[in-house]
């Protein structure tokens, strides 16, 4: 299976995930704690890179989305949410009640309001996602034949 992850990095993730310290894993692969360190956060960062690349996908192919912003009060966003899935023919599975609890879990949220930028949207399993990578371009030609 191909993946960004060396044959290094992933040998030292098991071995971590197994409960081995880097010292115990420099011995087992012959190399030096810190060479171990430095694989086990060039591998974590390749993981959160190839996250962050999965939700922009899931974003981009979203069903719906609302971009919120900063200060923003999170109990106006179930509404704009419902109001662009009507304009879209979807159908939104939650609730009111359910969006601001998924918000207050999973969003930049404090006292009520974003502390950041962020898009909430309903992915092609109609769940509910939460992204602060922002798609901000002109989509200029499309639609302009």
């Amino acid at each position: 299976m191909k993946t960004f992850l060396t044959e290094q990095q992933i040998k030292v993730l098991v071995l971590r995930a197994k409960g081995l310290k880097q010292s115990e894993i420099a011995r087992i692969l012959k190399t030096t704690r810190a060479n171990v360190s430095i694989l086990e956060k060039r591998a974590l960062e390749k993981i959160e890179k190839a996250r962050n690349t999965l939700l922009l996908w899931e974003q981009i192919n979203s069903k719906v989305s609302v971009s919120v912003k900063a200060g923003e009060d999170i109990f106006t966003i179930p509404d704009r949410l419902f109001k662009e899935a009507d304009k879209a023919g979807v159908k939104v599975p939650y609730s009111t009640a359910e969006i601001i609890a998924f918000l207050v879990e999973h969003a930049p949220i404090e006292d009520r309001l974003a502390k950041r930028d962020f898009v909430i949207f309903l992915d092609s399993k109609n769940r509910l996602r939460i992204s602060e990578c922002l798609i901000n371009f002109v989509e200029e030609g499309i639609g302009n034949d």
